[in-house]
């Protein structure tokens, strides 16, 4: 019972309790004192008389209370319960157990701000409290409807937020406290996650139920709570660090949330000694602590070293799932040490036993094998395969860690289902978020970002990567490594926004990125564009033929992974090697062939169309962005519109402003500074080469007069027309200039050099 301000709470109470028995009932009341606090008994030879000498001596207390009992309704009131010793309360707790059919009630009063039963149960159910107080469940109900009535209860109990009242006991107060909460909520069947958070305040586990319900509140809260199931994984392996399954699951329960931690406990099972540890344990954690240093960067992710690893795997133990229809192995490259590319990757079904050791395990390695199968691009069949297998991952509802996720999103990406890839990506940093993922969160952000770049959305992907970016900061997590700049560099870049882009690059200096597939070569790709957009075509030329030359020793032959062969095209146009582009944009051509996706197709005719004579740029333009029109990269459909209605106006064909308009269309929503300012110039050129000739004679001086601010009764008057015809010539001067109302139609004369002049009107009328 708390004592709220203003209220002598044990007054009313007891003064309740007494007449609640019909009949007066005889009341001790005693008050107990802090100096009195470490004396046994204290309180209770107070409370009842000193007991007499000799052998009755321990039985006097209860042969009192008989006595009282006999007499009549008995209350015990207590002041300042917190400060009673242990002998009196341990009485206490007898004597509740022992008169469940006696007119006895016992009353603590605790002053506010001290724990009581109700706070150590975070509950107030009757049932609850009565067994954790020793009092009968209906005189339980009763006096909490009376306390909750009289404004004794401190209302609703929050969740947490009891940890500065527990303060004000001793430790051994307080582990008692909490072990007998957690008996009484286990008993009652609460929720196991309950009685599991009281059990984590426990600094010793020696009852077996207790090590019973950490294990299943672990595995209750695995997938909506990681972080909590960290927590009870965590005691229970502090309780005993030799079981090898609390540490497994420990493990995988941490590979979302700090997979260095992970490491470190699969590092410790692998490793053990043939005998300390069951095999397939054993060769389970191997098969993880493959997959988490793939996660951390500590192994490389290209072709070679994912076949290995899927291949370690299955000679380990049967932890490759079946392969999707139309599956097949794909190989290594001679640069890398390993089986050649004809070597198959096993396939092996899963067995009942290794099915319940693999609960993560197997989406990590079909989200691995679905990443190689997508980087080597061998053909139709591969894509197939590669889908597949990310969307079985994507779609499975059983079990499975982030990573797997955002791999199977990556490989929808490469194959044109960019918007799967980002409503899963999102999903992914939303729900981990939500469940404290810090590795996963920070991950996912940093690869939706990069597909946002690809997609040549960039003004979402300077956003989205400069969150990814401080996330990773604030947390100090490695889950998006430098990815989330690299993508915010070139998300900068095609925003023209370059002193921004080279900060952001200056962050990664002096990070080693070689064994990275997807950060090394995106790294290399952003550092050439921000190049080319200094004005230097030769150094950015360098990395990319850099670039392509590592792709192709790590045996990458997807050609949208990076387009270093379609921006190099141009820059060897640029710097007029046209031999050399030519044989390049054929190069990537032949990438494109065996990855068939309506982005590969429509760059690689973009690439052609940059390299090919005047005859067939036309051609190639016009169907490069008819194929890209499909697809899901915008930056790339505004380049071949750009392209195509720059040819058109070399050829002064009038079809060139439909296409540029385009072009800027696409470029402006996407937030393609760079590619929307050149097709401006493009639509300007055009305009000034066809736009006066499109005027007749009786428009253009009607446009002159509008646009040095004359009114149409005015013009009307200057020209000896009617008003309605004056509207009618401007209406399509409008039309055909693009421009909206006398403000566009001004701005434009003034772009375009051309004087408005009054002076033309017949008369000379100004």
């Amino acid at each position: 019972m708390l004592d709220p301000p203003g209220h002598s709470s044990m007054a009313t109470v007891t003064h309740h309790v007494s007449t609640a028995y019909g009949r007066e009932a005889n009341v001790r009341r005693v008050g107990c004192l802090p100096e009195a606090a470490g004396t046994e008994h204290a309180v209770l030879r107070r409370l009842l008389g000193a007991p007499p000498a000799g052998h009755g001596a321990r039985y006097a207390p209860h042969t009192v209370v008989c006595g009282l009992l006999a007499r009549g309704p008995l209350v015990l009131a207590i002041d300042d319960a917190q400060w009673c010793d242990e002998g009196t309360l341990r009485f206490i707790d007898e004597l509740m157990r022992s008169s469940h059919h006696e007119t006895l009630t016992v009353l603590l009063h605790l002053p506010r701000g001290v724990p009581t039963p109700a706070a150590a149960l975070h509950s107030t159910e009757p049932d609850l409290v009565g067994a954790l107080a020793g009092l009968p469940s209906q005189t339980a109900d009763r006096l909490l409807e009376e306390a909750g009535t009289r404004g004794l209860l401190p209302g609703p109990l929050p969740a947490h937020g009891t940890r500065l009242l527990w303060d004000t006991l001793s430790e051994s107060e307080r582990q008692r406290w909490y072990a007998q909460a957690a008996e009484i909520l286990n008993d009652a069947a609460a929720p196991v996650e309950q009685v599991a958070d009281l059990l984590l305040e426990q600094s010793r586990l020696d009852r077996p139920w207790m090590r019973t319900v950490l294990r299943e509140a672990a595995a209750a809260s695995r997938h909506h709570r990681p972080a909590a199931a960290v927590a009870y994984l965590t005691r229970l392996h502090a309780a005993d660090t030799e079981d090898a399954s609390v540490r497994l699951d420990l493990a995988e329960a941490l590979v979302d949330i700090d997979p260095s931690a992970a490491r470190g406990h699969l590092a410790h099972l692998a490793d053990a000694p043939s005998g300390t540890v069951d095999r397939p344990v054993r060769e389970h954690a191997a098969g993880l602590l493959r997959l988490v240093a793939l996660m951390l960067h500590e192994s490389p992710d290209g072709p070679a070293a994912l076949g290995t690893l899927l291949r370690r795997t299955a000679a380990g133990g049967p932890d490759v799932p079946p392969a999707g229809p139309g599956a097949r192995g794909t190989g290594t490259t001679a640069a890398a040490a390993g089986p050649s590319s004809s070597t198959p990757v096993p396939a092996t079904p899963l067995s009942a036993t290794a099915r319940d050791l693999t609960r993560p395990t197997e989406h990590l390695l079909l989200a691995a094998r679905a990443l190689r199968t997508a980087l080597t691009a061998d053909g139709h069949e591969a894509r197939e395969a590669a889908v597949a297998d990310a969307r079985r991952v994507i779609w499975s509802g059983r079990p499975h860690t982030a990573w797997a996720v955002v791999a199977a999103a990556r490989v929808l990406t490469l194959a044109d289902d960019t918007a799967t890839a980002l409503d899963h990506l999102q999903r992914i940093v939303a729900d981990s978020a939500e469940r404290e993922e810090l590795w996963a969160e920070s991950h996912a952000a940093s690869v939706r970002a990069q597909v946002l770049v690809e997609a040549g959305r960039a003004a979402e992907a300077a956003e989205a990567a400069a969150a990814a970016s401080r996330l990773a900061e604030a947390e100090g997590t490695t889950g998006g490594g430098p990815l989330a700049t690299i993508a915010l560099v070139r998300a900068l870049v095609a925003r023209g926004d370059l002193d921004r882009a080279q900060e952001a690059l200056r962050r990664i200096d002096g990070r080693r990125l070689d064994d990275c597939v997807w950060e090394h070569h995106h790294h290399l790709t952003a550092l050439a564009l921000f190049e080319r957009g200094r004005g230097r075509p030769e150094q950015a030329l360098r990395l990319l033929e850099r670039c392509g030359a590592s792709l192709d020793a790590a045996g990458v032959r997807n050609p949208v992974l990076t387009l270093w062969w379609l921006h190099s095209t141009e820059l060897l146009m640029l710097l007029d090697r046209p031999g050399d582009a030519a044989r390049r944009a054929e190069h990537g051509q032949e990438l494109a062939e065996r990855w068939l996706t309506p982005r590969s197709m429509g760059l690689g005719l973009l690439a052609r169309g940059m390299a090919a004579g005047p005859r067939d740029r036309v051609e190639l333009f016009t169907e490069s962005a008819r194929v890209l029109a499909q697809s899901s990269d915008r930056h790339a459909h505004a380049l071949a519109e750009l392209h195509l209605g720059k040819e058109l106006l070399r050829r002064s064909d009038r079809g060139a402003q439909p296409r540029l308009r385009a072009a800027l269309a696409t470029a402006a929503r996407c937030g393609l500074v760079t590619v929307a300012d050149e097709a401006r110039r493009a639509l300007r050129s055009a305009a000034d080469r066809h736009a006066p000739a499109a005027l007749s004679q009786a428009e253009r001086p009607v446009a002159e007069l509008a646009a040095a601010g004359k009114s149409n009764r005015a013009i009307a008057d200057s020209l000896c027309l009617t008003a309605r015809t004056v509207e009618y010539h401007l209406t399509n001067v409008y039309r055909k200039l693009g421009v909206t109302g006398r403000a566009g139609l001004t701005k434009w004369f003034a772009a375009h050099r051309s004087q408005p002049a009054s002076a033309r009107a017949p008369g000379g009328v100004s």
